[in-house]
């Protein structure tokens, strides 16, 4: 379940005077505070969303939005908040950073995979988990058992999968029993270059 929503954060308190207030009808002073709200995922600032300024008669207490005060008095708030120059925080970035973060990681990861892959299936080693993909559509692992010169001898995981990413459920090791194979080297090269071998895992 995600809990997502927007909250207040205060930005800035202030005072402007001879502001016409629109309850009392006087000319007093008012304080005024300007409030970013941000959205946010599991309480983790997601976005700023807008700034928002309320303004409170020194005189009658009454508290108002920007929208229904008087135009000057809105010009004298406007001045105000370009003069101070209230700016949105950074912190309320931070689900974004987290985010851009994270997607860098993984696009690393990924790279850093297919590198991998490249060079372990010109070089394979015992104990290497090759991930396959099946003429019927499903997916695989085969583990090296032994390398001898250009041949590459694998033992198939006993269980197949209809989805790549959960492969890994099928790579445990009472899974290898049976289904034995050779393969030599070009023909480990073949099936890499035709993405039926995508993924080399190996357990340094």
């Amino acid at each position: 379940m995600i809990v997502f929503g927007t909250r207040s954060t205060n930005l800035k308190n202030g005072q402007i005077i001879n502001a016409d207030c629109p309850m009392c009808k006087t000319q007093t002073s008012m304080r005024y505070s300007i409030f970013g709200k941000y959205a946010h995922v599991y309480y983790i600032p997601l976005v700023p969303v807008k700034k928002i300024t309320v303004a409170e008669c020194n005189t009658c207490k009454t508290t108002f939005e920007y929208i229904v005060l008087p135009d000057a008095t809105r010009r004298k708030l406007d001045f105000e908040k370009e003069k101070q120059g209230v700016k949105i925080p950074y912190w309320m970035y931070s689900g974004l950073l987290i985010i851009a973060g994270l997607v860098s990681f993984g696009f690393y990861e990924s790279k850093k995979a297919e590198a991998n892959t490249a060079e372990y299936v010109k070089n394979p080693k015992v104990g290497d988990v090759y991930s396959f993909k099946l003429d019927n559509g499903h997916f695989t692992t085969a583990r090296v058992d032994k390398v001898a010169r250009t041949e590459v001898y694998v033992t198939f995981s006993d269980y197949e999968i209809d989805l790549e990413s959960d492969i890994d459920r099928v790579d445990e090791p009472q899974n290898y029993t049976k289904q034995k194979d050779t393969f030599d080297l070009i023909a480990m090269q073949r099936l890499y270059n035709e993405k039926t071998i995508f993924e080399i895992n190996r357990k340094e």
